[in-house]
């Protein structure tokens, strides 16, 4: 299972995410210009302009491994 959610922007223009992989949670970061094309290209399913409940900006699907 895989999932990203957008916990941050900072004052720089870096989005500040978590990664779900599991049960394990890492810590990732991009370009704020590669996370409005993801928004665009609809990889993230909100708009990015409020947060939910749990503070999260954005979220992504969840994805899981499918066996071949």
């Amino acid at each position: 299972m895989v999932q990203i959610d957008v916990v941050g922007i900072t004052p720089h223009d870096v989005v500040k995410c978590n990664l779900y992989t599991g049960e394990r949670c890492v810590n990732i970061y991009m370009d704020i210009s590669d996370y409005q094309k993801l928004i665009t290209d609809g990889f993230f399913i909100r708009d990015g302009k409020s947060t939910d409940s749990a503070n999260v900006i954005n979220t992504t699907h969840t994805y899981k491994k499918t066996d071949k």
